[in-house]
């Protein structure tokens, strides 16, 4: 047994290496786990951490009046996990019900995260008990915890996830709970002090000094709640959709939160950063905050250049990015990126709560953890319901540095000097928002040159908003758009197009395999181009679509809308498209899976093992499956998909579409590809003549293309263990500029197939239409395509 002496040098040590971390684990868990079943979009991420506050707000709360100890808190963790571990287990049973499923994943988050937050009050107290003076513990534990949650939280994404899996993750959760639970009551046994009633404090009975102190706690943690809500948008935005910078937007915040710990642990800390002084000056310190987050992505983006210049120019770097250690340089500049984004914001209100807490000693550290995290939860759930649809970032901005203003500023002079700075600031700030488009999403940030030049060329934006999700039509000097849905380049829409001409060309390629048009599928409504081929010939489609913005999307293209908005032949389910295929119990005669990467957040999921399963069991015996190939998808990830469809789509043949988007057409089963023939009704969608169109779509396909994977050992990509989306977080397509190389023309060897005498017409086909848009003979060599 330990002796009060090394249980106070050696328990903390000890906590330091679990307090904290499960919260953020099961909130990143949850959250993959929730997107699987249900879908992902930044609605259920931020009502994620919106519940986790909440959970936490209560749980610290009630950690002052409930007789409860660590190790039953432990204890209840341990059964809430085994609960978490069924639900993931039993999913597809779940599906059945799915809004009271949903319900339940998110009740038992907040649970986990209540009994989570009974951890750290009732640890504080044993500390004090043995004559540690709270304040100083708090910032220790704070700042050590806080670094182990960041290794632990990006460790877990780019690697852990798909070598260990998330069941086997849940259980050594567990695992660790039972073991900290017979840890503390050990503890307890020996140290019977810790059994004594934990005396309870009401806010009710608060003297008005100190509700005023909350008050303002409160206040605070409102705006702290909409600005990391902001934030997090900005990050997905600047970087791209990845599932992964979810992960990466919260170990940021955690350092951020962990060096405003490291600053008050200095002997100057509460010396040089006051309450008073920190009251007074926040609505200039938000303004400054606004300017910054404005400004950083100019900074960033042009030391991206710098970087760019110098590794691919410069001979000192150049050797550093290779094949096997540009993922490593990727991650760095996008941790730089949020950590640059995220620390000043999380600097200052990561303070607040310890200087709150050392302007009063003797509230619980309960009361304080309680208001704060309300706080952060409303301001989210607030951001969620109304501000997202209603008003721009700068205005909001604007508003919170308003209020504080109003709420902080005292005395006439410091109003009308903060009044004039912040009026100097906010025309910085709308400067910038001039010069530079943030429309222009994640694609064109990249490059300081190719933002600013587009920037100039930006004649409208007209932007659709619905559920925290956001889709942009950026028009360049009024000749042509690029659709962008959430910050990620997707669609290029040329005026003088009434559809976009690769949506409607990816529709069109699975329907000469076609034996019965009956019931057609499509997963992922995109621009709606994808289905009309599919509208024209099928008795009914169903276009399935998580966002609902897509619609508005769809409206807002006349010729699509006409074909398929009020048509009885077509309906629309807002669902997640892994859920409708398990659910469904209609049998198609075609799918496409419309989605064309696994970049667009939990997207990979439908390159699973279980999508990939549930597609053939909608499927008829002779049922046809196609979906898009990205050519930037990793040599891996093509492997490991060609893996995950053995024995369920062996018989292939592949279009192509555009430069490296390719469309792959599918037989169900170990049935070979029975071709026919291309409707000639669908000409007029290509805007061209019958006997042009199917000499083009010829010359476009590539017939039976092996459909083995080069390395047998590449893993599965499963629900479980998803590899491709780890793959993807780990390297990005289209990051650095690095050498493009198509991995779907490498695998098939397509390079073989258009060169020599006579691949002509077939070569100068592909040419017309890729540079041209034009169904005719372009002379040149193929090539350079692949």
């Amino acid at each position: 047994m330990f002796s009060a002496h090394n249980f106070k040098n050696n328990s903390e040590k000890l906590y330091l290496l679990w307090f904290g971390i499960p919260v953020l684990l099961y909130q990143v868990l949850i959250s993959r786990i929730l997107s699987q079943i249900f879908g992902s979009l930044f609605f259920i991420q931020l009502f994620l951490i919106a519940v986790a506050y909440l959970g936490t707000s209560l749980g610290s709360y009630y950690a002052d009046r409930w007789k409860f100890t660590l190790s039953k808190s432990h204890l209840t963790l341990v059964v809430l996990n085994l609960g978490l571990l069924g639900f993931y287990l039993n999913d597809a049973a779940l599906l059945s019900a799915p809004k009271l499923s949903l319900v339940a994943g998110f009740l038992l988050f907040f649970l986990i995260s209540f009994f989570s937050a009974l951890l750290l009050p009732l640890f504080f107290l044993n500390q004090s008990k043995l004559e540690q003076t709270t304040t100083a513990v708090f910032n220790r534990v704070y700042f050590y915890f806080h670094l182990l949650v960041v290794v632990a939280l990006v460790w877990v994404e780019l690697d852990l996830i798909a070598s260990l899996g998330l069941t086997q993750i849940l259980i050594a959760l567990t695992l660790f709970e039972v073991l900290w639970s017979i840890f503390w009551w050990l503890q307890e046994r020996t140290h019977q002090s810790y059994q004594s009633p934990i005396p309870t404090t009401s806010i009710s009975t608060l003297e008005f000094a100190d509700k005023k102190l909350l008050l303002i706690l409160f206040a605070f943690s409102v705006i702290s709640g909409i600005l990391q809500s902001i934030l997090y948008r900005q990050v997905q935005t600047t970087l791209a959709p990845l599932a992964f910078h979810y992960t990466l937007y919260l170990a940021a915040l955690l350092l951020s939160w962990a060096a405003s710990s490291l600053w008050f642990q200095t002997r100057w800390g509460y010396q040089w950063l006051q309450w008073k002084s920190f009251k007074s000056k926040s609505a200039l310190l938000i303004f400054a905050l606004l300017v910054w987050t404005q400004t950083w992505p100019v900074i960033w983006t042009w030391g991206l250049d710098v970087l760019k210049l110098s590794t691919f120019n410069g001979a000192a770097l150049n050797s550093a990015v290779t094949s096997e250690n540009t993922p490593y340089i990727i991650f760095l500049i996008r941790s730089v990126f949020t950590l640059g984004l995220i620390f000043p914001f999380g600097f200052f209100f990561g303070s607040l709560l310890p200087l709150v807490k050392k302007e009063n000693e003797k509230l619980s550290l309960g009361i304080y953890l309680s208001v704060n995290s309300l706080g952060n939860a409303l301001g989210i759930l607030f951001f969620i319901a109304v501000l997202f649809e209603a008003i721009g970032i700068f205005q909001l901005w604007a508003l919170m540095g308003l209020l504080c203003l109003i709420f902080a500023v005292r005395t006439v002079k410091w109003r009308t000097l903060t009044s004039a700075l912040i009026v100097t600031m906010g025309a910085i700030s709308w400067g910038l928002l001039k010069t530079y488009s943030w429309d222009l999403g994640s694609f064109n940030m990249r490059g300081f040159e190719q933002w600013y030049h587009y920037s100039r060329e930006v004649s409208k934006v007209q932007t659709f908003k619905h559920n925290s999700s956001q889709v942009n039509f950026v028009e360049f000097a009024g000749k042509y758009s690029l659709m962008f849905m959430n910050g990620h380049t997707s669609v290029f829409l040329p005026h003088q197009e009434p559809i976009p001409l690769i949506d409607t060309l990816m529709g069109l390629t699975p329907l000469a395999y076609v034996n019965n048009f009956n019931q057609s599928l499509v997963i992922g409504m995109g621009t709606g181009a994808t289905a009309l081929g599919s509208e024209l010939l099928f008795a009914h489609t169903d276009i399935v679509d998580l966002d609902p913005t897509m619609l508005q999307v769809a409206g807002s293209l006349k010729f699509v809308a006409q074909r398929l908005l009020n048509n009885p032949k077509v309906t629309f389910t807002e669902a997640d498209g892994l859920t409708f295929l398990r659910t469904t119990k209609k049998k198609y005669d075609l799918i496409y899976n419309n989605v064309p990467s696994p970049v667009y957040f939990a997207a990979a999921k439908l390159w699973s093992r279980e999508a990939l399963q549930a597609v053939s069991d909608a499927l008829n015996d002779d049922g046809i499956f196609a979906q898009w190939l990205d050519g930037e998808i990793s040599p891996v990830a093509l492997d490991s998909l060609i893996r995950s469809s053995e024995d369920l789509f062996s018989h292939c043949d592949l279009y192509l579409l555009n430069i490296e988007f390719y469309s792959l057409v599918c037989s169900k089963g170990e049935k070979p590809l029975q071709f026919k023939s291309y409707p000639g009704s669908l000409a007029k969608l290509m805007q061209t003549q019958p006997a042009v169109f199917s000499d083009f779509l010829q010359a476009l396909r590539f017939p039976a293309v092996p459909m083995k994977a080069h390395d047998p050992e590449v893993p599965i990509n499963t629900l479980d263990q998803p590899l491709m989306d780890v793959l993807v977080s780990q390297n990005p397509p289209g990051w650095l500029h690095n050498a493009r190389k198509d991995s779907v023309a490498l695998r098939f060897k397509l390079k073989d197939t258009v060169t020599g005498p006579t691949a002509g017409p077939k070569c100068s086909r592909i040419l017309g239409w890729i540079y041209n848009r034009h169904f005719v003979e372009s002379p040149g060599d193929c090539a350079e395509l692949f």
